[in-house]
């Protein structure tokens, strides 16, 4: 059964503070609400609107599973800034790619992708019809207030099979540990463990 993780106001703030910081989230800001509310990614969505005064969207419950749907919300709301799973991305990009979706969207600045691998084609494609915008792949676990770490793609190397797991937010922090709890070596595979300020007091109700 899914588990209920329990996050002190803190620990959400953290992460919410260093995100807006970052990418200069401001009141001039619309925030596309494309995450269910029962998903952590809508955490940002709605407490870091409220905490700089940008506006947030809510999509009917129907449109989040309908490209066409959401990109009409993009242009109607002048929206600037797309926080999701990649794969709504990729509808997205399919509908623009296809020629089925000629309105402006141009609006949007910033890409915030997290929830799932994403994609090495994924960055490109989106340049060819939003060059100015910033894509930030983002990670980490929900007991992590979110998310715990973040990589700016400005470009992809050719030797990528997926774009990086990047570094730790602010006041956040990794190690990758072997089976005897030692930190392993560069390149050496193991085991992620995540710190700092974001981890969760524990699940609720275990």
């Amino acid at each position: 059964l899914p588990k209920g993780v329990a996050i002190s106001h803190a620990a959400a703030i953290n992460t919410i503070l260093a995100v807006n910081a970052q990418h200069g989230v401001n009141a001039n800001d619309r925030v596309l609400g494309i995450s269910a509310l029962h998903f952590d990614l809508s955490v940002w969505d709605i407490f870091a609107t409220l905490a700089c005064g940008a506006s947030l969207i809510i999509l009917p419950e129907l449109a989040v599973k309908e490209a066409r749907s959401y990109l009409s919300l993009v242009r109607q709301h002048t929206i600037t800034i797309w926080n999701s799973v990649p794969a709504l991305l990729e509808m997205g990009l399919a509908l623009l790619e296809n020629g089925e979706f000629q309105n402006d969207v141009s609006s949007l600045r910033l890409f915030m992708l997290s929830g799932d691998w994403v994609n090495v084609s994924l960055a490109p494609r989106l340049k060819k019809h939003l060059a100015h915008a910033r894509l930030v792949v983002m990670g980490g676990a929900t007991e992590a207030a979110i998310w715990s770490n973040y990589h700016v793609v400005d470009e992809i190397d050719s030797s990528w099979t997926s774009v990086p797991y990047g570094k730790p937010l602010p006041n956040q922090k990794f190690r990758v540990v072997n089976e005897l709890f030692q930190d392993s070596p560069d390149w050496v595979e193991g085991e992620l463990w995540i710190g700092g300020s974001g981890v969760a007091q524990g699940y609720f109700g275990d």
